[in-house]
């Protein structure tokens, strides 16, 4: 992975105020809400936003009716780090009172989501296109409209039935909201990591340079 210098750290002081941060990078990791589904492959965007609260000296200490968040001055300029508390599916409300409360554009999102499509520990950034049929992103999308922001995706692996990828709904959903097996822990915590960096290469080079960086790389490899 590549060595990322982290900023100095510069504390909100814990402020729990709602006020707007003008000109700010909002950052969502998307995931359930609360202490059951925190360790799911589903919440893999939520705990990439717990890593950057810390990278970037930025308590989650703003809770919100929809969201937790964070913000404050970093190196890279003005940063907004939210985690939903609404569930996934309902993920477009929490963005787009964000957006409001922040007076920002979707331009200035970065979102970081789960990915069954991509292989367990690896990482892919996008600039912009579909939601992928990720529901989370498929809420945002028909809230905010065209998904026109960069996101990092986080590989979670697709669930196979009888040796055969499998899309059943039931099967998806078991697959998605449940922790992942001993073998994927160590490859989905690299992961994670890295996909902290790349949202931080995001904020210092652009999208265009983080995805040169980041999607080339393979895979951890203790990956299943």
């Amino acid at each position: 992975m590549p060595s990322l210098r982290l900023p100095r750290r510069k504390s909100s002081a814990g402020s729990t105020s709602a006020r707007p941060l003008y000109n700010a990078r909002i950052i969502v990791g998307l995931g359930n809400p609360g202490p059951r589904y925190t360790k799911h492959r589903h919440n893999v965007g939520a705990r990439v936003v717990a890593l950057l609260s810390e990278q970037l000296g930025l308590p989650l200490a703003q809770k919100g009716k929809l969201a937790l968040a964070g913000q404050g001055a970093t190196e890279y300029g003005p940063v907004v780090l939210a985690q939903p508390l609404v569930f996934m599916n309902d993920s477009g409300r929490a963005v787009q009172s964000l957006l409001t409360q922040h007076r920002a554009k979707p331009q200035q999102l970065i979102l970081i989501v789960d990915e069954m499509d991509i292989e367990v520990g690896r990482i892919r950034v996008r600039g912009d296109g579909g939601d992928a049929g990720q529901k989370g992103m498929r809420s945002i999308k028909q809230t905010i409209g065209p998904l026109e922001f960069p996101r990092v995706r986080i590989g979670v692996g697709r669930p196979y039935v009888n040796d055969k990828p499998s899309h059943h709904p039931d099967v998806v959903a078991d697959h998605l909201l449940a922790s992942p097996h001993p073998a994927e822990v160590e490859a989905l915590r690299a992961a994670e990591a890295q996909a902290a960096s790349a949202v931080i290469a995001i904020l210092r080079d652009g999208v265009e340079s983080a995805m040169n960086t980041f999607n080339g790389l393979p895979a951890p490899p203790d990956a299943p």
